[in-house]
């Protein structure tokens, strides 16, 4: 009898293991005999649709075959998603957060101008790399282009999520028990699964990635570092304006990668007098140094109004086919789950024991030797720094490309030592340049810590405005404030004329002193020399530095 019990029990066990036959009641529920999915009305259209596989199987392998497990990836998404939403993902194929075109275009023509920039599918592979070129892209595919949508994140619970439309569309591990309702609207958990770190997006919320040394991450609760859902720990900064007053990032950014050609919103949207956007901000002043009509499309608002922007410096990235486990502990902790898990497991081990490491390549899912470390000589948050962008419109700027490489192989020697990009200005100001374009060094980018104007930067604006506003459009200005003056004079003087008469009918002694108005000059319009203190430097901000 325990025997027959016994039998029943494994054949029970067996059977929740696998999806039954068909004609039984349970395979009625097909796939969701064994995954047990919550999906919107709208894609409640079986799951055999998108994933393929054999419903009527009856073990694992059998409902498995020609299983498609990741349907929306960006090699697979034409075929799946394309069906009934061909032109997003049209759109999105196209899009910048697809191709990552602006990413690699700024890396590869910083280390090699005049080269045709590679798409991302085009990014050579060496293995082990022997060229320059080779070295970059190693790089870009297997430790920079960790956030983009043909990649699943790293291991972290912020900063894993799906690939292809999935990666916005479907929730992703931070938001809880995860599920398959797809949503239009993604919520800014989502953008910042890939928009985290030192770059755009975290600002927004006020955060600044701490350095990666194991001295500098805290705070400590009860002797143990806190949680990470990103990987690494932050600073608490002052958020965006915007975000304090409740506002998302699609908000502004609602067309998203699949919107095609549709325009974001943009702060005159909100902030005109006759507002267009979804959001009703304080109306501009346009009598206002920036705000004014003939100042439109020279500055951008964020040389005014940015709060703080990120001046991270000396970024080294080098790949060792064969680390020492030890030197790196103390660096174990740097936003890659690959390296952290690596070294940590390898650390505490006899080197009899230790094995080359290998690091995925993001963009075909394949596993190469050598692990991509990175250090900086410098993480700081500070000042917007300014400078022309290559269409000689004032922006924000910092070092993005003061980046280098090394590669050290499995027998300890040097392939490449310190590759940097070709062109590089270690002058702290060069972003400040009066030439059209800037050092390769500085890039324009658009911190999203916006709040009130500086004072100090909307004189600076209101100087290299001067300069730049053509001849005509002061001469106008000049001449108006001459008219008005002048009116004002000629006025004065017919009061003074009438008092003068006035006096002469008063019977006692009355003596009106005499009156004299100079008109000043108005040939040019002199700028104030104003000292600006900025990295230990005194920049006059006259003639000599628009």
């Amino acid at each position: 009898m325990i025997r027959l019990y016994i039998n029943i029990l494994v054949v029970c066990l067996l059977s929740a293991c696998q999806p039954p036959f068909m004609d039984s009641s349970l395979g009625k529920s097909g796939c969701r005999r064994c995954h047990s999915v919550e999906l919107d009305p709208a894609h409640d259209i079986g799951c055999n649709a998108c994933h393929h596989g054999t419903s009527e199987g009856y073990t694992r392998a059998q409902a498995h075959n020609g299983l498609v497990p990741m349907p929306s990836h960006p090699s697979r998404m034409a075929g799946a998603c394309g069906r009934c939403h061909a032109r997003e993902v049209t759109a999105a194929g196209s899009s910048g957060h697809f191709t990552l075109s602006g990413v690699i275009g700024a890396v590869w023509s910083g280390f090699f101008p005049g080269d045709q920039v590679p798409t991302l599918l085009e990014l050579p592979i060496e293995e082990p790399p022997c060229t320059e070129r080779g070295l970059v892209s190693d790089m870009l595919r297997r430790r920079c282009l960790r956030c983009h949508v043909y990649y699943q994140g790293d291991d972290y619970i912020g900063t894993t999520r799906g690939t292809g439309c999935a990666a916005c569309h479907l929730s992703i591990k931070a938001e809880g028990p995860w599920d398959h309702r797809f949503r239009g609207k993604v919520p800014d958990i989502r953008c910042l699964s890939c928009h985290y770190g030192n770059f755009v997006g975290w600002d927004y919320y006020g955060r600044f990635e701490m350095d990666y040394e194991d001295d500098y991450r805290v705070p400590l609760v009860e002797g143990e570092h806190i949680q990470r859902p990103y990987g690494m720990e932050w600073h608490d900064m002052t958020p965006d304006v915007h975000r304090t007053a409740g506002m998302g990032c699609t908000d502004c950014h609602h067309s998203g990668p699949c919107g095609g050609k549709e325009r974001d919103v943009t702060c005159t949207d909100c902030h005109l007098e006759d507002k267009t956007g979804s959001h009703s901000g304080p109306p501009m002043d346009q009598k206002r140094i920036g705000h004014r009509p003939e100042d439109a499309g020279l500055v951008a608002c964020a040389v005014c109004h940015g709060v703080w922007a990120v001046q991270d410096r000396g970024r080294s990235l080098i790949r060792q086919d064969f680390p020492d486990y030890d030197d790196w502990s103390y660096l174990a902790i740097q936003g890659s789950s690959e390296v952290e898990a690596t070294v940590k497991a390898y650390v505490n081990l006899p080197y009899e024991d230790w094995t080359i490491p290998r690091m995925l390549d993001k963009i075909t899912g394949e596993y190469r030797q050598g692990l991509w470390f990175e250090s900086f000589t410098e993480r700081r948050w500070g000042l917007v720094e300014l400078g022309e962008d290559a269409h000689g419109r004032l922006t924000v700027i910092r070092p993005i490309l003061d980046i280098s490489l090394t590669y050290v192989d499995f027998s300890g020697v040097v392939r490449f030592d310190n590759l940097q990009p070709e062109i590089i200005n270690d002058d702290l100001i060069s972003g400040n340049a009066t030439r059209p374009g800037i050092s390769p060094l500085w890039l324009p980018y658009s911190p999203h810590t916006i709040g009130p104007a500086d004072a100090f930067r909307t004189i600076y604006v209101r100087s290299w405005l001067n300069k730049r506003l053509p001849e005509s459009a002061q001469g106008s200005k000049f001449k108006a404030r001459s008219s008005k003056l002048e009116a004002q004079s000629s006025k004065l003087e017919a009061q003074s004329s009438k008092l003068k008469e006035l006096s002469k009918s008063i019977p006692f002694s009355f003596q009106l002193p005499a009156f004299s108005f100079q008109l000043p000059a108005f040939s040019s319009y002199a700028t104030p020399q104003i000292g600006f203190f900025q990295r230990n430097q005194t920049i006059e901000l006259g003639a000599d530095h628009g």
